[in-house]
């Protein structure tokens, strides 16, 4: 009998540990249990107005670039004054309105609705006055942030 009774214990044993492990997953997969990440951005009210703000992370996930925008010197048949930010800084409204998002602190960002009066290759211009003297804007990352903003995304 003994011969018998071990493989016996040995597959009951081994029952018994697979329902045990299905539990224990089945366990930590509940709502209950979960916690709440981080969240890496948030929509604040600032001085110059409603701005999305990041945490080092929240930049680093959605590789954040900046650029500075310059003023177009015109002359070679392209228009002069006008504020130039690179295209792919420019971001869409819902309503198709473009505009971009301004460094206004430290990871600190704020949507600038611009008239853009062409765009020409990689280089969209912007009728003078539409943005900040030495304005630095978002190029890569302008979307999630956008999102963010609007209601989209609530973490990067």
């Amino acid at each position: 009998m003994t011969g018998r009774a071990a493989p016996a214990r040995a597959a009951a044993a081994a029952a018994l540990a697979a329902t045990l492990l299905t539990a224990t997953v089945a366990g930590c997969s509940s709502s209950g249990s979960e916690i709440s990440p981080i969240p890496t951005a948030h929509v604040e009210k600032t001085s110059h107005g409603l701005s999305v703000v990041l945490t080092p992370l929240g930049a680093q996930r959605i590789a954040l670039r900046t650029e500075r925008a310059t003023v177009a010197a015109g002359g070679t048949g392209m228009p002069g004054g006008e504020v130039t930010v690179p295209y792919d800084a420019l971001v869409y409204e819902p309503t198709g309105n473009p505009a971009v998002y301004v460094a206004t602190g430290p990871l600190t960002y704020t949507r600038y609705l611009v008239p853009v009066t062409v765009i020409t290759g990689q280089t969209a211009y912007l009728k003078p006055g539409s943005l900040p003297a030495g304005a630095t804007v978002v190029t890569q990352g302008a979307e999630e942030l956008l999102g963010v903003q609007n209601g989209v995304g609530e973490e990067t």
